[in-house]
């Protein structure tokens, strides 16, 4: 159930922020540079990875909060605020990159049929699910990722984020505070 209940938050939050970018002018994303480049884990590329970058301060003149993008296969990754690939604003940001996966839980034919057979839901205990993470911890978090830029008014399309250290890939319970979020120790 606790799968079923984060997919049905998670669709509704991208139909929410779908909707409210339906009606984007481009009006009010100009100004955004391009930012590509690379990330790599002790001198590899990683791909599937999250690049995200939260301003580090507000400007009130553009829209609230944070790029982000997802590495291919190569490691590469184009940064997007509003629309795919449109870049950032220029400026200063706290950068972090994540790679988790979660296992356990319910299968998606289990919560089905959970669904179509609510006593089943009653007797049935879920399986606990785990996040485990595919880089070191330390780049996850803002205050310890190091990975802090700044955007000139160009934009960048060769932004190097090279990441080394061990990962700790020991699972971590999602129910007990260490498995979600940025700080987690």
């Amino acid at each position: 159930m606790k799968k079923l209940a984060l997919a049905l938050v998670a669709a509704l939050c991208c139909s929410l922020v779908g909707a409210g970018l339906v009606g984007c002018s481009k009006a009010r994303i100009k100004g955004l540079v391009p930012v590509e480049g690379v990330v790599t884990l002790n001198g590899e590329p990683v791909s599937g990875a999250t690049v995200m970058f939260a301003p580090k301060k507000h400007d009130p003149s553009r829209p609230k909060g944070s790029a982000q993008a997802v590495t291919d296969a190569s490691g590469k990754f184009k940064m997007s605020t509003l629309d795919p690939g449109d870049g950032v604003f220029p400026g200063d940001y706290y950068v972090t990159v994540t790679k988790d996966r979660v296992e356990g839980g319910l299968s998606l034919e289990e919560v089905k049929r959970q669904h179509e057979n609510p006593e089943l839901r009653d007797n049935a205990s879920e399986p606990e699910q785990t996040l485990i993470r595919e880089l070191p911890d330390k780049y996850a978090d803002i205050n310890s990722s190091g990975l802090d830029q700044t955007i000139p008014a160009e934009g960048n399309k060769n932004l190097e984020l090279a990441l080394e250290g061990e990962v700790d890939a020991t699972p971590r319970p999602m129910n007990s505070g260490r498995g979600a979020g940025p700080g987690m120790r």
